[in-house]
């Protein structure tokens, strides 16, 4: 354990469900919700930039991480929102300010649609209604070694520097007894349990989001959130405010951490001038 991250579990479902947290308890709270097959560890040096000012949580979704996985395969982006409420129920949290990655901002968009009294402020990277969806299909799930896991990531993300790419593999990935290496996710499970991806629902949500929202956008091409739905997102719901970091790919918080917190920074300073919440 790192210093100041501490660790804790909560209960869902009879499912034993892991987060990180930082800071003062008293601070004000930021949640970070981890993308499709990764964990909450992802969001450790993130995490450890805002702990001298804010209480930052970091949740395991249910069948990543260390939370444990769901027989039943509830992966749904409802499912997962409600177990994060539970852990802000548990903690006891006032209104926060919300953070999802990839899938994890399908299930940000979620949260702020169905618990619009928790969140003061939203920020989504790299997800948008359609996007989110593709990112559930196309990963290996076993690799004969770490350099086979290592040169898949580069494969996948041509722009991630080389010191990402071995973060990357040490959040996501771990060695099995066999000395194949996997996910540390139930990967096969959540493709399996979310099914196919509800366009409808996923923009109904976006409309109903009643907080400030800012989304962080990758702009290295092929951009998994392309021009025609930045658009599509400012006019479904003027309290959308969307930023590209040119020649980011999907993990810019992994890769462009700096565009990232500036980014991030910037929205947690506007205690004014903010769209209306009501």
């Amino acid at each position: 354990m790192l210093p100041g991250m501490k660790q804790g579990f909560y209960s869902v479902d009879g499912l034993r469900l892991r987060y990180l947290e930082w800071g003062e308890p008293s601070a004000e709270a930021i949640v970070l919700v981890h993308g499709f097959s990764s964990t909450a560890d992802a969001w450790i040096r993130v995490a450890e930039a805002l702990e001298p000012e804010y209480h930052v949580l970091a949740p395991d979704l249910r069948g990543h991480g260390e939370s444990e996985w769901d027989p039943q395969e509830r992966y749904s982006d409802d499912q997962m929102a409600s177990d994060v409420h539970a852990l802000v129920q548990q903690l006891g949290l006032r209104p926060f300010v919300l953070i999802g990655h990839s899938m994890g901002g399908a299930v940000a968009f979620t949260y702020a649609a169905t618990y619009p009294q928790d969140v003061q402020r939203l920020v989504i990277e790299d997800s948008a209604p359609l996007a989110a969806g593709r990112m559930l299909t196309e990963l290996p799930t076993s690799f004969p070694s770490r350099k086979d896991v290592e040169q898949s990531v580069r494969t996948a993300n041509p722009t991630m520097p080389e010191p990402a790419v071995q973060g990357r593999v040490d959040v996501y990935y771990r060695p099995r007894p066999d000395g194949t290496w996997g996910f540390r996710a139930d990967v096969a499970g959540v493709r399996h349990g979310r099914g196919a991806h509800d366009a409808d629902r996923s923009w109904q949500n976006v409309r109903e989001v009643k907080a400030p929202t800012l989304v962080i956008r990758a702009g290295a091409e092929p951009a998994l959130v392309s021009q025609e739905t930045v658009d599509r997102l400012g006019r479904e719901n003027s309290r959308m405010r969307i930023v590209t970091v040119p020649a980011a790919g999907h993990n810019i918080h992994f890769a462009h951490f700096d565009e990232f917190m500036t980014h991030l920074r910037e929205v947690l300073g506007q205690r004014t001038g903010l769209p209306s919440v009501s």
